[in-house]
């Protein structure tokens, strides 16, 4: 009996110390980032081909509490694919191209899967996911001059008209992963990928435009949807963070199971 209440009192003190924790007391405000990588776009344009382009950005977050923070993202990239890259012969035969430098300016709500905190000794990563909504500003562009122009529709071909038009909204959807190398400055990686209200980034949409000798085939694009793009990126932030100590937390519980058979 005395081994058996021996046996149990070093168990319980052993939860003890091994439940109590450490808990750092911080305060995380948000933070600020700089990042570059790769983008590529999904159109009408070569749809079996990925042809990656430069893309870099910057962001605010607030972060709301420890989990959840509203995201301001500005990003800058170039779009571009031309027929020639694609498998598909009466592509080829098109010959379709196009360019583009875009700017896109986001509002993004972004969720941590961890309790992230720079400058902490065991809260120094996370995996993050967020969603929002976007404007895309187109600020210039080529078009194919080898078969003089691509167009977006009939009236266009008509009217002489070569641009773009409308507002393109974008949907992006965030993956990233986030750690911190020293006290506020982390280091992350994410992928983007953006599906836009517009079919015309790409000046082709789903109608079909007049064959002329310059374009046998017309400019009839993919009805399967709007234009898509994609972005992977590396980048380095700074967290505006307090860490004010740690304090100890005791589970009351085991406290009081542990006096009870003090008394005993």
């Amino acid at each position: 009996m005395f081994k058996s209440v021996l046996f149990l009192l070093v168990f319980l003190c052993c939860s003890q110390f091994v439940m109590a924790q450490h808990t750092e007391l911080s305060e995380n405000k948000g933070e600020v980032g700089l990042m570059m990588g790769l983008a590529s776009y999904q159109g009408d344009i070569a749809p079996d081909v990925q042809v990656y382009y430069r893309n870099y950005g910057a962001y605010a977050k607030k972060q709301l509490n420890s989990y959840v923070g509203v995201r301001l993202n500005v990003e800058m990239q170039k779009l571009a694919s031309h027929d020639m890259l694609s498998l598909d012969p009466y592509a080829i035969l098109r010959n379709a191209n196009f360019q583009i430098n875009t700017i896109e300016a986001s509002v993004m709500g972004e969720f941590n899967f961890l309790n992230f905190i720079s400058g902490s000794r065991n809260k120094k990563f996370t995996p993050y996911v967020g969603f929002g909504v976007g404007y895309l500003h187109i600020l210039d562009t080529i078009r194919n001059n080898n078969t003089s122009v691509v167009v977006i529709s009939t009236d266009d071909v008509l009217s002489g008209k070569q641009k773009q038009s409308g507002l393109n909204l974008t949907m992006p959807l965030n993956l990233g992963f986030k750690y911190n190398i020293y006290r506020k400055f982390n280091i992350f990686a994410e992928a983007t990928y953006r599906y836009t209200t517009t079919d015309k980034l790409d000046f082709i949409d789903g109608n079909a435009t007049p064959k002329t000798a310059a374009a046998p085939l017309g400019y009839q694009g993919s009805t399967s949807g709007n234009d898509r793009f994609f972005s992977a990126k590396l980048g380095i932030s700074y967290s505006f963070n307090n860490i004010y100590g740690i304090a100890e937390y005791k589970p009351k519980k085991s406290i009081g199971l542990f006096k009870r058979f003090k008394r005993k």
